[in-house]
């Protein structure tokens, strides 16, 4: 990923302050062509067993540099993304500079979206 990454999903064990602090992401959306039909499967809802069944997927690094560094995001995830029909897309990772996971609410991947597809 280039830039940056923000996320609304404040139920979610990754969200760090708006920021994304999982290593890799998987943004689904085979067939979509909208925004609405895309979600984020990385979200997982706060609670220790979910904390701990994550653990594997936490950006370690990432979160060490943004302790240390509040004026720019260090988070740097991969994202893996299946929206094939998505101008983002590269060979299934996304390529957008800034990108922004939608999920105000959310208590299931179900109810994020990318707020970044944009259809080819």
């Amino acid at each position: 990923m280039k830039g940056t990454l923000s996320c609304t999903a404040t139920n979610c064990v990754n969200n760090m302050s708006g920021i994304c602090s999982a290593s890799t992401i998987n943004i689904s959306g085979v067939k979509a062509y909208t925004t609405e039909a895309t979600q984020c499967e990385t979200f997982s809802q706060k609670g220790l067993k979910n904390s701990i069944n994550n653990v594997l997927n936490m950006n370690v690094v990432g979160e060490i540099k943004q302790v240390f560094n509040n004026d720019t995001i260090e988070m740097s995830p991969s994202i893996r993304c299946d929206a094939i029909n998505c101008m983002h897309n590269s060979k299934k990772i996304c390529a957008a500079e800034n990108i922004m996971v939608n999920g105000i609410g959310a208590v299931s991947s179900v109810k994020t979206e990318c707020e970044t597809f944009k259809e080819k």
